[in-house]
């Protein structure tokens, strides 16, 4: 078969519209004719050009996709942490009490000095004790109050105990336990013995 022939039938052969015999035809003088081979892995190598590039126009769009699905998973996710922390800083850890917005009471029941903490600003009052020392270190924070909150009818007290009942007399006015508390301002003690003397415990 001429060449001029198969090179006609090549582009039909490519897309496998060629019938058994003209395949088996144009194979046969695709072994002899280099030529006519040449044409065909040209005409093949263009296919899958054209295939690759397709293929790459398909998944453009699916890529743009989903990078915006990812940035807007980001964006959502941010936003929920700014949310959360915003959340946790103004309505349940809040920020540190200044020291004239508090009012402390001492009273004594029962063999316990009560200490009342009350935050006379408003505000819901957080303390953080330090139950590691005898008397204690306690930290104040303040924040707004919440529809969650669960704190009881008096959110804005505090009430720190010391049981007193099996410390001797001397243990009681030696003047060693002192509690620290913490404040915006400052950092205010509070002597035990002071306060059994303002209680006359003497």
């Amino acid at each position: 078969m001429k060449c001029e022939i198969i090179r006609d039938l090549l582009p039909t052969y490519v897309d496998g519209l060629t019938s058994m015999e003209s395949n088996a035809e144009i194979e046969t003088h695709i072994e002899r004719c280099k030529e006519c081979s040449e044409l065909l892995r040209k005409m093949n190598a263009e296919i899958e050009v054209g295939c690759s590039e397709k293929n790459t126009e398909s998944i453009a769009p699916f890529r743009k996709l989903n990078k915006r699905i990812l940035q807007a998973s980001l964006a959502t996710l941010s936003i929920c942490i700014i949310i959360v922390t915003a959340y946790f800083y103004f309505f349940e850890f809040g920020w540190k009490v200044n020291s004239d917005d508090m009012d402390i009471q001492y009273s004594y029941s029962d063999h316990r000095i009560q200490i009342e903490f009350t935050l006379t600003d408003g505000k819901v009052l957080n303390a953080w004790p330090d139950r590691h020392s005898f008397f204690g270190n306690i930290k104040f924070t303040e924040c707004y109050p919440s529809v969650l909150d669960d704190r009881g009818e008096y959110p804005n007290q505090f009430s720190y105990g010391v049981d007193i009942e099996n410390l001797e007399t001397e243990d009681l006015f030696q003047g060693d336990a002192v509690m620290e508390l913490h404040f915006a301002d400052k950092t205010e003690k509070i002597d035990l013995k002071e306060i059994a003397q303002e209680l006359k415990l003497e």
